[in-house]
């Protein structure tokens, strides 16, 4: 009698190895905690960063609403949600159970760095369900080794939340697709919700899942049929939004249904000017765009005056728009993380886990393509996958491209990218057991040149953008950081750097204006505002710096009154330049004028939400012109007299009038 072999032996009589190594949840954990080691370690190596405890721009923003929504009880400020809430709800939480500061930071990152590694894990399973077990196996590797997504999960952003809630979304609609149940797809809308409130632009796949459901199964539950399932994907979908878009509208009385950045965004990537990846960057850049809207009387909370420039400048210039576009979608495949925040360049230089992990994007983008080719012939579920990305694409491209917008789609391209590598290699071994080594042979040249050629296309800097790239920027960043730990000698340190890089940052010189007058060097912190303000004249901030510092100094200001006075004409609703304004007239005996424009400051502080994040800095400048002028014998302006719509009596939570 023959021994039996482990394949003919009963499940019962199979050893403990044999039964894990066709376990497919055996497969996941595996994975998981592959991909956790790595994160673990890069952790490990960035809580020394001045970064990690002190973080800028949007970081530091999305912790501070955090802080708001624990204070108001998760209601937040009165005001209309700027980017979408989700994440911020996440940092609340922690910062509800351990407060604000190091301990809340520490979980923030470390529960990212976990929800990453079983992001690596659903990726198996996305390989797994639409190619089988080898591709699935072959794409949580990837995602293992997947360099910028260690980075990406360990950002204080919400690259790791989005990610997951992805993933989950396109299992949960492949279940749903198979096993076509009411409340499945309203699971499907839900978590689709939940993605919406973390990426507002991932709404778009509202479209890709409802044409999944009329295509994949009219046939078999007839139009009906289909409308109810739609109908209950889109109820989960509502149930979720629908309290956000409420609040806004009790709040302001408009509809906005998420957040109010999609029409800025949406003009960032859609302007004569737009490169297709250059954000707006805080300080003068931001200030002119700012000011720019309220320069033109716009003052509402809707995005209808931005969104309004962007479609008139596909209405009037369509081939120039037409080609950004091309533009940005070989920039979305292409091998370079184009950062807005800390690049993953500076994250690689200072974390060598980033540096040891084999793969980036060049090599997974090459991957995912020849995988999106290959996969238009295996079935309904690859074409779902390949239909996913590309939407997810278009989610980035409409407005503009960045490394962290495209990681969302990281799991669906190691899915693909982990299929052609299977693929490959099942070719190449079928050739060879035939006895075909010349064929065998042919296989494996053809699909090894297909790669490098699709590597060298994608690594290849189309663009310049490695050139073009103010590489100043993590030097300005990190002057920043160092400047909020109160590591003062750093900050100066680490902001003349970036003007080496970048001789012509204004916004360098901004801050290191700044940081000298907290060391106490006013002669030093003049001459950066000056050198700011030779940059950058309209610079506002600037302007109301040097004159401060000035009038606080008692030094003769009749040549700096011109630099103010042209500053608050192109800024005539920035409230702090008004005010030292009003100071500097006063200082030389223009009553007048110091009238004039104190009047007009007490109108722009009226635009200002009362609980707004820029209202008390500018209400204390302003306070500082009012006192002047009392002294000085200037009467004040009465509070009727403000046209703004935040007058006495003003409910935040009540509709205002307009």
């Amino acid at each position: 009698m023959t021994e039996m072999t482990v394949a003919e032996s009963p499940p019962g009589e199979r050893g403990l190895w044999d039964r894990a190594r066709g376990d497919w949840r055996c497969h996941m954990g595996a994975i998981v905690a592959l991909a956790l080691i790595p994160r673990m370690v890069y952790l490990a190596q960035i809580v020394h960063w001045p970064f990690f405890y002190f973080p800028v721009l949007d970081s530091r923003t999305q912790y501070q609403w955090g802080g708001i929504l624990v204070q108001t009880f998760g209601m937040g400020s009165p005001e209309v949600l700027s980017k979408p809430p989700l994440y911020a709800y996440f940092l609340a939480l922690n910062q509800a159970f351990l407060g604000q500061g190091r301990p809340s930071l520490f979980s923030a990152r470390l529960i990212q760095l976990a929800l990453g590694a079983v992001t690596c894990g659903l990726t198996y399973l996305v390989g797994r369900r639409v190619f089988g077990t080898a591709a699935g196996i072959a794409a949580g590797l990837l995602a293992a080794a997947y360099s910028p997504g260690v980075f990406n999960d360990g950002e204080l952003l919400d690259t790791a939340l989005a990610s997951f809630l992805a993933v989950t979304f396109f299992l949960l609609t492949l279940r749903a697709l198979d096993d076509p149940r009411p409340g499945r797809w309203l699971g499907c809308g839900l978590v689709l919700g939940l993605l919406g409130l973390t990426r507002g632009n991932m709404l778009l796949l509202v479209f890709w899942a409802l044409g999944l459901l009329a295509a994949g199964l009219r046939r078999d539950l007839g139009v009906r049929g289909v409308m109810r399932l739609a109908g209950m994907f889109v109820l989960g979908l509502a149930l979720v939004i629908l309290p956000i878009t409420g609040r806004n509208f009790l709040i302001s009385g408009h509809f906005v249904p998420i957040a109010g950045n999609g029409g800025i965004n949406f003009y960032t990537g859609n302007n004569p000017h737009a490169d297709g990846y250059s954000p707006i960057p805080a300080g003068i850049e931001w200030e002119r765009t700012w000011y720019a809207a309220l320069n033109a009387g716009v003052f509402d909370v809707t995005d209808r005056y931005w969104m309004g420039r962007a479609l008139k400048f596909w209405r009037t210039q369509p081939g120039r728009a037409f080609l950004l576009l091309l533009k940005k979608i070989v920039l979305y495949w292409n091998a370079y993380e184009i950062p807005n925040n800390v690049s993953y360049e500076w994250g690689r230089a200072h974390a060598s886990v980033l540096r040891a992990l084999p793969l980036r994007f060049g090599l997974l983008s090459a991957l995912a393509l020849l995988g999106m080719v290959w996969a238009m012939w295996r079935g309904r579920r690859a074409r779902a996958l390949v239909a996913f990305v590309l939407v997810q694409m278009a989610a980035v491209v409409i407005f503009f491209v960045c490394d962290r917008y495209r990681m969302t789609a990281v799991p669906a391209l190691c899915a693909l990218g982990g299929f052609w590598l299977v693929s490959a290699g099942e070719g190449t071994a079928k050739a060879w057991r035939n006895g075909k080594a010349a064929r065998a042979a042919l296989v494996a040249l053809g699909s090894a040149a297909a790669l490098l050629l699709t590597w060298a296309a994608v690594e290849r800097d189309w663009y310049g953008l490695k050139r073009e790239r103010r590489a100043n920027r993590d030097w300005f960043y990190l002057g920043q950081s160092y400047q909020r730990a109160q590591r003062l000698p750093q900050a100066k340190e680490a902001l003349l750097k970036a003007v080496e890089v970048h001789p012509e940052d204004a916004d360098a010189y901004r801050f290191l204006g700044n940081i000298a007058h907290q060391m106490g060097d006013d002669r030093a912190a003049v001459e950066y505002l000056r050198q700011c303000l030779r940059i950058a004249p309209d610079y506002g901030d600037a302007a109301a710096a040097l004159a401060d510092i000035a009038l606080s100094r008692n030094w003769p200001v009749e040549d700096i009154l011109p630099l103010v006075e042209y500053a608050a004409r192109k800024q005539h609703y920035n409230v702090s330049v008004l005010s030292e304004l009003v100071r500097l007239e006063i200082k030389t005996g223009d009553l007048g004028q110091a009238q004039k424009h104190l009047f007009q400051a007490a109108d722009a502080l009226s635009h200002i939400h009362p609980m707004s994040s820029r209202r008390p800095m500018r209400e204390t400048s302003y306070r500082q012109a009012a006192m002047a002028a009392v002294a000085a014998g200037i009467p004040l302006p009465r509070q009727e007299s403000l046209t703004g719509p935040w007058g006495p009596g003003w409910n935040p939570y009540q509709r205002s009038a307009r």
